[in-house]
């Protein structure tokens, strides 16, 4: 990192600058620290750019579709503004070195690192296609090393699939050596286009040179366009994979799910760069540690000489120095011969104390299903808030007051989309609590994205959802079953029926569950579906318990679930029987009757009757006057979470910009469990799943040691 040359800003926004990355023909890379603490990538915009109002609304585009992008190996824009006059961006700030340093460093990567390089940078090529986006520039300059994995930066010239508007023909965007022939041709290029560059990238990390060999840029293209690619020096299971990618045909290229898949190794990402690469790292790290502090705000004194370092606001007269003061002014009315101060100085009562100063107010919003189908739900949520903010505020030592903003979206997507955007331009909001339906939260997120504002659900478990400023507070569709593992572990049980009902939550519990049985060698899999109104249920049934199950797993939501348990006790099936989350409403058991008896059924919530509830519990009755509904405790816990994560910042009034990077960092013991988030992705992190048992129409809470049931 350079030093910040003058004419380089000393803050922007609420970045303070502390040294130049690097620059460029578009502007220039600094290094700058937010107000909570974090280090980020700010790059500032040219104003000459700036200038041309197609490269103006060029950014804006690009700026808004890259939030959109959610890939722990694809580097988050964190914060923008696209309308300053050196309009500008910033990124989390990844302290590796660029592939390609490392490259020319160390040497090329040994076959197990470029394996894992290029699965990694797949699933970041594939969430940005998901997005709706073209990279453009996948080279190893773009390309930072971490210990978990890399990460694939600068979107700055990344284009929607569909935008043929602002991109002029006959331009050749990318870097020669690792663009595509059709970028080469100056062609508008497409996701195809990314796996070829990503190709080239693997055959430098894995030799050091590139494909199409060196040399002036017109050789580079030509040979890109017309020559076959040098892979004699990559390894065998390495040299089919690549050539795939650089095949000329676009058409001909794997998609970057279908590239992801081919280079699948079985080791994890930890570990998974050599030696020499990891000290490089560790060097790069310890240097972002020495960065010095945030200097405090310092002011001219009232005479001439050195300034005057200001750490904290004066504090007020004690009501000692106040009674003295009283008594100097009586003395001096005493001197000036008035009858009146003789009165005064004779009175000998106190001062009384100044009223205590006034608290901050700290607004949290609520966003939830209130009068809609998942009303009940909302209506938790709401409850389980009420009473947090009302024990905070009784606090005597609470830093600030509460006041909590509610929205009934009702579950529809448009009044969702509508109370985000309320609440994202309402500055007063640091966090927002929601949403509580599933296509609720996923349609208010890209607003709370672009205003950096916040967002934990307790109830949301979509993977699809999570981003930068999305947290989970409950585990995601796709680890929910970890439970219904080790209950089939700890009863050694095999061929494991695992039967879904066709719904993306389906999907997300179910086939992760699946290939992780399959994994272990030990389990046979079989896999059903049975769709809501199906008619043909017996039958399926049959067929199912036919090839004599071990277990049966139901991984799907709760609308076809009555008829399968049904069918299942109709043929005597005795055998275990688990169900995911979806399944843990009293519809269950009420609309399957005695046949939901004996089912296991997940639960992310913790059951309020039993006596892990304790003080919450008696909380609630005093306040609500019954007992907790589902999923207010957790409503509960988020609000405190959400206040303690503000109360460490020791600021009087944080703002949401401030709250983000804590978040993340931020461990809650809570009325049930441990809540905590993975620091890149915002989900949740810990064992905060349990166990319920279907008896007599009723679910009985078992806890989380699923070994012991």
């Amino acid at each position: 990192m350079a030093p910040l040359r003058p004419t380089d800003p000393s803050r922007i926004a609420g970045y303070r600058m502390l040294g130049r990355l690097g620059a460029g023909g578009m502007g220039v890379v600094l290094l700058g620290r937010s107000t909570g603490g974090a280090l980020a990538a700010v790059k500032i915009i040219h104003p000459s750019y700036a200038q041309d109002a197609a490269f103006r609304e060029r950014f804006r585009r690009e700026v808004r579709l890259a939030r959109q992008v959610r890939s722990r190996y694809a580097v988050p824009v964190v914060d923008a503004d696209t309308e300053a006059l050196a309009p500008w961006l910033a990124t989390e700030f990844v302290p590796g070195p660029p592939l390609g340093e490392a490259v020319d460093r160390t040497g090329p990567l040994p076959e197990h690192s470029v394996l894992d390089l290029g699965r990694m940078l797949a699933e970041a090529l594939e969430a940005v296609h998901t997005a709706g986006m073209v990279h453009r520039d996948v080279k190893p300059g773009n390309v930072l090393l971490a210990p978990d994995g890399p990460r694939l930066i600068d979107f700055g010239i990344a284009r929607a699939l569909d935008d043929t508007v602002l991109t002029a023909t006959d331009m050749v965007v990318g870097s020669p050596g690792f663009l595509a022939p059709e970028q080469a041709r100056g062609e508008q290029p497409g996701p195809a286009g990314d796996v070829f560059s990503l190709g080239c990238v693997l055959a430098y990390a894995a030799t050091g040179e590139r494909p199409f060999g060196a040399g002036p840029v017109e050789a580079v293209l030509y040979r890109t366009v017309h020559d076959t690619p040098r892979l004699d020096a990559l390894p065998g299971p390495l040299r089919p994979v690549v050539a795939h990618c650089l095949a000329k045909d676009a058409a001909q290229r794997p998609t970057a799910a279908e590239l992801r898949a081919l280079l699948t190794r079985d080791t994890p990402a930890e570990g998974w760069l050599p030696a020499p690469i990891d000290r490089l790292i560790a060097e790069r790290s310890a240097r972002m540690l020495a960065l010095p502090d945030i200097e405090a705000t310092r002011v001219e004194p009232a005479g001439p000489g050195a300034t005057t370092a200001v750490t904290a606001p004066p504090a007020r007269p004690s009501w000692t120095r106040r009674r003295t003061l009283t008594l100097i002014a009586r003395a001096a009315a005493l001197t000036a011969g008035s009858t009146t101060a003789f009165w005064l100085l004779g009175e000998d009562r106190p001062t009384p104390p100044p009223p205590a100063p006034r608290r901050p107010t700290l607004h949290i919003a609520l966003q939830a299903d209130l009068s809609g189908p998942g009303a009940a739900a909302g209506r938790a949520h709401r409850q389980g808030v009420d009473l947090a903010v009302a024990q905070h505020n009784a606090r005597a030592d609470a830093p600030f007051t509460l006041a909590v903003v509610r929205a009934d979206d009702r579950g529809d997507t448009a009044l969702a989309t509508a109370a985000a955007r309320r609440f994202a331009a309402d500055q007063r909001i640091v966090a927002v609590i929601g949403a509580t339906a599933d296509e609720a939260a996923g349609a208010a997120l890209a607003d709370y994205d672009a205003a950096g504002l916040p967002v934990i659900s307790a109830l949301d478990g979509d993977i699809r959802h999570l981003n930068r400023v999305y947290l989970r507070a409950r585990p995601d569709n796709a680890l929910q079953m970890h439970p219904v593992a080790q209950y089939l572990g700890a009863h050694d049980l095999d061929r494991i029926a695992v039967v879904d009902d066709g719904s993306e939550y389906g999907r997300q519990t179910t086939r992760p569950f699946a290939e992780a049985l399959r994994g272990t060698g030990r389990r046979t899999v079989i896999a059903e579906t049975v769709e809501p109104g199906a008619t043909d249920v017996p039958a399926t049934v049959a067929a199912l318990l036919a090839r004599r199950p071990g277990a049966v797993v139901w991984g799907g939501g709760p609308e076809a679930l009555p008829s399968f348990a049904r069918a299942l006790a109709d043929q005597r099936y005795r055998g275990p029987r688990l169900a995911a989350e979806a399944a843990y409403t009293t519809a269950f058991p009420r609309t399957a009757g005695p046949a939901a008896d004996g089912w296991l059924v997940l639960s992310t919530a913790l059951d309020p009757s039993t006596d892990r509830a304790g003080d919450f519990a008696r909380a609630f009755r005093a306040r609500h006057g019954g007992t907790p509904p589902v999923f207010a405790a957790e409503a509960y816990d988020v609000l405190r979470l959400l206040a303690s994560a503000a109360a460490s910042l020791e600021r009087p009034a944080p703002t949401r910009h401030d709250l983000l990077p804590v978040l993340r960092r931020t461990a809650f013991d809570g009325v049930g469990k441990r809540y905590a988030f993975n620091a890149e992705s915002g989900g949740y992190v810990g064992t905060g799943m349990f166990l319920n048992r279907v008896e007599a129409g009723r679910f009985r809470w078992l806890g989380q040691d699923a070994t012991r049931i």
